[in-house]
């Protein structure tokens, strides 16, 4: 692993270092270079553009193995360098589904040979025995959709991760609602063609209820909860209550964030994702990001064939790993948040959330896992420059100012401009 220099960084408190960067970690960032620090010729001169920690995406969803006509570790890896990420965490809703020690192993095996950039597992929830054999491999997490189990089920699953020292993170809708609308909903034909049903087959009270038992569970049990892509702002004020008295942290999306449900008008059913895209008296938006403890981009690909077919049966999901970063920065240079916040919420908290050793900081000692931006470069989201299979998103054209323009990873740059290079990844833990 050759040694590197960054000159000239700009930090986010507007101060100019350098970074000296040997065997992959932060050997030292200073201010002044002498002619002793210089035992490299691998030195690049950044010239003030900012650089912050290597963005940690908790919540993506890479298809590998049995899923891999939609996205690969390989893809779904590159996409993540190239959209600014060093460090992403996959969900276990593949095939086989993460939930054994065999299919654990599996996958971890096929990302050590396919991901450019870090990684971390979340492990799916099935037996008590299943849950303990997992715990020897490291999860980062364990995962439970909400929507796919009867109460009684969920308690006992809740039961099983909380004999762990991991944290559960929970997809947040009731079964019985949402089984009861999408039937109720789907036997009209006219609502076939009409995409913004699902936002209320799929409703906001779905979450609320999903949540508070998600929450008396983890009081009951003593379990710290991590609630995915909270995406209304009722059930906001419900988890505003209960932190006082049970450990929860909170993730948005940038779609949840940036888009409601006026979206499918415009761009149909490709739009669609669980949960869905909210109505206007119960979305989210931008300035609530500061309730928030994490963004995560949720990116969830699927083939064009897959999301182009009608209201109940195209499927769920949407690409995020090379759209978020362009987005937020957009935000920061409209002074609509800062930059601070941004890191806050893409590395500083992902990396407490999720105990991940040496990542999500630029400090001596720390992997050099980096990020470079160029704040004041303009341009649209193109999905034709994408690493991703799923070029689509209703991003798509968007106008942003502020991108990044380089990524390392442990010391080695993984993407430059539209660029990616090899790069071994590894467990994090």
């Amino acid at each position: 692993m050759g040694d590197l220099i960054l000159k000239n960084c700009k930090t986010i408190e507007n101060e100019i270092v350098n970074i000296i960067i040997e065997e992959g970690k932060i050997k030292e960032m200073k201010k002044e270079l002498l002619s002793s620090d210089k035992t490299t010729d691998n030195i690049i001169d950044l010239k003030e553009k900012t650089v912050i920690p290597g963005l940690i995406d908790p919540h993506v969803h890479l298809r590998d193995p049995g899923l891999t006509h939609k996205e690969d570790w390989k893809s779904g890896s590159e996409a993540a360098a190239h959209g600014g990420y060093t460090t992403i965490i996959d969900m276990p809703n593949t095939v086989p589904t993460t939930n054994t020690l065999e299919a654990f192993k599996e996958k971890k095996e096929i990302a050590n040979k396919k991901s450019c950039v870090d990684f971390a597992l979340h492990a799916g929830v099935k037996t008590k025995k299943d849950v303990k054999e997992i715990l020897e491999e490291k999860p980062a997490a364990y995962k439970i959709f909400m929507d796919l189990h009867e109460i009684d089920e969920l308690y006992q699953m809740f039961e099983y991760v909380s004999k762990t020292d991991k944290p559960l993170c929970l997809h947040c809708e009731d079964k019985n609602i949402v089984d009861y609308n999408i039937k109720t909903l789907s036997s009209n034909p006219d609502n076939d063609s009409k995409t913004i049903t699902y936002s209320y087959a799929r409703s906001a009270l779905a979450e609320l209820i999903a949540v508070n038992r998600a929450i008396e569970f983890a009081k009951k049990l003593d379990l710290q909860i991590h609630l995915c892509h909270i995406s209304t702002r009722q059930t906001l004020e419900l988890i505003h209550e209960a932190r006082t008295s049970a450990n929860i942290t909170i993730e948005a999306t940038p779609h949840h964030i940036f888009l409601d449900n006026t979206t499918y008008e415009n761009y149909g059913i490709k739009a669609k994702t669980n949960p869905p895209l909210r109505d206007k008296n119960y979305n989210i938006t931008l300035d609530l990001l500061n309730v928030f403890d994490s963004i995560g981009t949720d990116h969830a690909p699927h083939t064009l064939e897959e999301k182009q077919k009608n209201t109940w049966t195209s499927a769920a999901g949407i690409p995020g790993l090379e759209a978020t970063l362009p987005l937020l920065l957009t935000e920061v240079n409209k002074n609509k948040i800062t930059l601070k916040e941004v890191v806050r919420l893409t590395s500083h908290n992902p990396s407490k959330i999720f105990k991940i050793p040496n990542k999500g900081f630029l400090k001596e000692g720390y992997d050099a896992d980096i990020t470079v931006l160029d704040m004041k470069k303009e341009g649209k989201i193109n999905v034709d420059n994408w690493f991703t299979q799923a070029k689509y998103t209703p991003f798509e054209n968007r106008e942003y100012i502020g991108c990044n323009v380089m990524t390392i990873n442990r010391g080695n740059i993984v993407s430059e401009e539209n660029e990616v290079y090899k790069n071994e990844g590894k467990y994090v833990y």
